[in-house]
């Protein structure tokens, strides 16, 4: 479809040109849409209004954060991609509450590096937590390597800004907030959140533990998920070791929030810096195809069957979740079915978006049309994903 391009202008600071659609037709999955325009609103006033445009226009709008989603959560489909990123204000500090309220576009990092001084952090922190933004991890109940000890994020957000897919305003807290975590901008924006903080301890220790087989690592792995201070538990398979360097075992990475861990400094800090750089080597080694099972148990049978295709894996285990990357998608097929017969879940932590769409669970499917009829009522808003 066409776009008035010159009315939009009229709206919020937008643009059309070659270079833009480049760049804002696909996110980090690599999937190509169709972009209309990008438009980067700067205030409220100019976000009700594009809502408004849209309405009029019949044109959906796409939310983006850093555009860090692996399953085309922001891919535009002959759409209007809304950049959030100059709604970006740290506006206040709860020092008595140990909370913080930030706009939608804050970066994760950005805002850990202000709490600093403080000695407060937000502790969800997804692989991607230097890109990605606190509305884009609220639209996609975000996880991460502390996923373990601190759960997603809809355990750390007391109160949601959000503006409807009509232009309305609304604060949400508690279950109600909770509701629209993991919503993936289908129903409006997410433009402010009061986010729980946590002290930060310097008393932290880690470990890395090598293993023959899936047995010694699931003996080893049941212990640690019963240990308190274990609050990181990561997995890295044999084939994935071998492509950072380490032995063809299997490993798991532990930090504890104590010093019982036997690495130095030196040694702790090299093989975190391993583990954060993982996706980025196993993509660069042609597997650019990542997914994200849960299994709530039984787990260890999954990696049996990973390990039998010879595909690189790793993940939060801790937690439940792990990212086997594929080079075809006939191999994702098949990741499925197993997942499917292991009962376990297609998405852990990434979202549903675009890519997993047809697999996408029936109670996500069903709780987002619940609130996109309530507060969407024109489908404008991130029309084609999840649902």
């Amino acid at each position: 479809m066409e776009l008035n391009i010159e009315s939009l202008k009229l709206v919020c600071p937008c643009s059309e040109s070659p270079a833009e659609k480049v760049v804002y037709s696909t996110d980090s999955s690599c999937m190509q849409g169709e972009l209309l325009a990008v438009t980067w609103p700067e205030n409220l006033e100019q976000l009700q209004k594009l809502i408004r445009f849209a309405t009029r226009e019949k044109v959906s709008l796409i939310p983006r954060g850093g555009g860090t989603s692996l399953v085309g959560g922001c891919v535009p489909q002959s759409s209007i991609v809304v950049d959030m990123s100059r709604l970006n204000k740290i506006k206040r500090l709860i020092l008595e509450e140990k909370t913080v309220i930030a706009e939608a576009g804050v970066y994760l990092d950005n805002l850990n590096n202000s709490l600093s001084k403080y000695n407060l952090e937000f502790p969800i922190k997804p692989g991607s937590h230097a890109g990605c933004t606190i509305g884009g991890m609220i639209a996609t109940n975000a996880a991460g390597l502390l996923s373990k000890k601190f759960g997603k994020v809809d355990g750390w957000v007391s109160e949601i800004t959000f503006m409807d897919g009509t232009g309305k305003l609304f604060t949400f807290e508690g279950n109600e907030a909770k509701k629209l975590a993991g919503s993936e901008g289908t129903c409006g924006f997410i433009v402010e959140a009061k986010l729980k903080l946590l002290e930060i301890s310097e008393n932290f220790s880690s470990d890395l533990f090598e293993f023959e087989n899936l047995q010694g690592m699931s003996e080893k792995l049941n212990a640690l998920k019963n240990d308190d201070a274990a609050i990181a538990i990561e997995y890295i398979n044999p084939i994935a070791s071998k492509l950072v360097g380490m032995t063809a075992k299997e490993h798991l990475l532990v930090k504890y929030s104590n010093d019982k861990g036997k690495l130095d400094i030196d040694e702790a800090s090299k093989v975190w810096k391993m583990r954060e750089n993982l996706y980025s080597v196993i993509f660069n080694a042609g597997f650019t195809k990542i997914e994200d099972p849960f299994f709530e148990e039984g787990v260890e049978r999954f990696l049996d069957w990973i390990n039998k295709q010879n595909v690189p894996a790793y993940g939060h285990i801790g937690y439940g979740i792990i990212h086997p990357h594929f080079r075809r998608e006939e191999d994702i097929e098949r990741m499925n079915n197993a997942v499917k017969e292991l009962h376990g879940q297609l998405a852990g932590e990434h979202g549903i978006g675009l890519l997993k769409k047809k697999y996408a669970p029936l109670g996500i499917t069903t709780r987002i049309k619940e609130i996109k009829a309530a507060y969407d009522p024109s489908n404008i808003m991130n029309r084609g994903k999840v649902i």
